[in-house]
Order: C-alpha cells, then sequence, then structure tokens
C-alpha cells in the first residue's frame, strides 16, 4: 500500500468530542463567573450590614444601613447629630433589591447592636431566584435565605 491518507472513524469521533468540551468550556465559565460574582456582592451586602452592626457596638453610637429599592443601592451611615456617609453601594452584579418590609428601608443598629426594627430584604438574582436577608431581633444577626 502507498499510504493510508484517510481517518478512520474512531478518529473523527475523537477529534469531534474534543473540539465541542473546547467550545463548550467558555459558556461553562460565563456562568460560573456570574453566579460567583453574585455570591460576592451578596457576602459583601452581609458583612456591610455586620459591620454596620460591629461599629455601633465598638464606638457606643447608632449607624444606619439604608436600602434604597429605587436606585439598587444601599448606604451606610454615622449617626453623629447629622449622618455621615460611611460607605456607598451600588448592587451592580445582577442582585436587584426588590423591596424591604423595614420601616423606612433603614436598618438602625443601637448601642447595644440590635437593630431598631428587624426586618427581611428581598432581593432577586438575575435568572429570577428570589433571595431574602433577615435581620433578626435583639441580637441583630444577618441570614441569607435563597428560595
Amino acid at each position: 500500500m502507498k499510504g493510508n491518507r484517510g481517518f478512520t472513524l474512531i478518529e473523527l469521533i475523537m477529534i469531534i468530542s474534543v473540539l465541542l468540551i473546547i467550545l463548550c468550556i467558555p459558556a461553562l465559565k460565563g456562568n460560573i463567573i456570574l453566579n460567583y460574582r453574585e455570591r460576592q456582592e451578596l457576602k459583601e451586602l452581609k458583612n456591610d450590614i455586620n459591620y454596620a452592626r460591629n461599629k455601633a457596638i465598638v464606638e457606643s453610637t447608632k449607624y444606619i444601613v439604608d436600602m434604597r429599592p429605587y436606585s439598587n443601592s444601599y448606604v451606610i451611615y454615622k449617626q453623629e447629630g447629622i449622618r455621615k456617609i460611611v460607605k456607598r453601594k451600588e448592587l451592580t452584579d445582577g442582585i436587584k433589591i426588590n423591596k424591604t418590609n423595614i420601616k423606612g428601608n433603614e436598618i438602625i443598629f443601637t448601642y447595644s447592636g440590635a437593630p431598631e426594627v428587624a426586618g427581611t430584604i428581598e432581593l432577586e438574582n438575575r435568572k429570577g431566584r428570589k433571595i431574602e436577608i433577615t435581620i433578626t431581633p435583639a441580637t441583630g444577626k444577618v441570614n441569607i435565605y435563597f428560595y
């Protein structure tokens, strides 16, 4: 024989399989990155609420987390006669603030770290999945629930 120039069926199937796997990696990677960013944003929101609570205890002054569903953001204030902005954050990585059941959308932490009014913040991710952040009365503990 002069030389085989053709491919066997098994070789063709293997090449197509490898190409399909290589082409699927970016699609999977994109979803993984988006989910990671959403989780990081939720974690940052939870940490910021806990930060305000802890600072209220340490500094014996009121700290306020003002949730703003209309602008999909929140602001942390320190209450010293007048409100001083500590942090302002807009949620941009797929998390949307739907509503809160907290009076005035403000979580106010007292000198003891307890919230004046406890409640729930309803969020939604880009896939429409409902997320709730609850602030427990008396303790100010922050929990995240996925539905």
